[in-house]
């Protein structure tokens, strides 16, 4: 069984291919298809918009859509991954992948995070991008900017608190859970 992700702040980051990268940041996009699986990762995702376009998929989305590269330009959260839905989960899940990702709770950067050089496969983001992003998010992603800056404690939104312990309930202060609360 692969180990699970337990850091207080856990945030990775996948570099997409253009136009795809902006489809998560603008246009809903909440299916990441790939050949392999994010494994037991969970939780906050950095998607960077690589080098790379698909001009074949450039069709399918609107002409004036911003295409940044070697940018971060959203924030999402990997809320689970599957094999079996043939095609049919989301429109925007290709059939021929062998897994879809399922994205939610994007958030768009107002400003793409630039210069940022990918890596393939998720890969963890540095303290100084992760303070980058952080600082680039719409002003009501607080709490998301708290989680990336590491501060325990100052997200205000949700029912779980990020000390040292994710996991640990805190009261409620709202109904509406954390969007960066870890799910494992």
């Amino acid at each position: 069984m692969a180990p699970v992700i337990c850091e207080p702040y856990p945030v990775r980051a996948v570099t997409l291919w253009q136009p795809y990268a902006s489809a998560v940041a603008a246009l809903g996009k909440n299916i990441e298809n790939r050949g392999w699986s994010p494994g037991n990762y969970r939780g906050l995702i950095l998607i960077h918009a690589g080098k790379a376009t698909d001009r074949a998929a450039l069709q399918h989305v609107p002409q004036d859509l911003t295409l940044p590269r070697s940018a971060v330009v959203a924030i999402a959260r990997i809320t689970g991954a599957h094999t079996d839905c043939a095609g049919q989960c989301s429109p925007w899940a290709d059939q021929d992948s062998t897994w879809h990702w399922e994205l939610s709770r994007a958030v768009q950067l107002p400003t793409p995070v630039t210069p940022v050089t990918g890596r393939q496969r998720i890969w963890v983001p540095d303290d100084t991008l992760r303070r980058r992003v952080a600082a680039a998010l719409p002003p009501d992603a607080a709490c998301l900017a708290a989680h990336l800056r590491k501060e325990p404690g100052a997200c205000t939104v949700g029912a779980v608190a990020h000390g040292a312990d994710a996991t640990t309930p805190a009261p409620a202060k709202e109904t509406a859970p954390c969007p960066c609360t870890p799910t494992r």
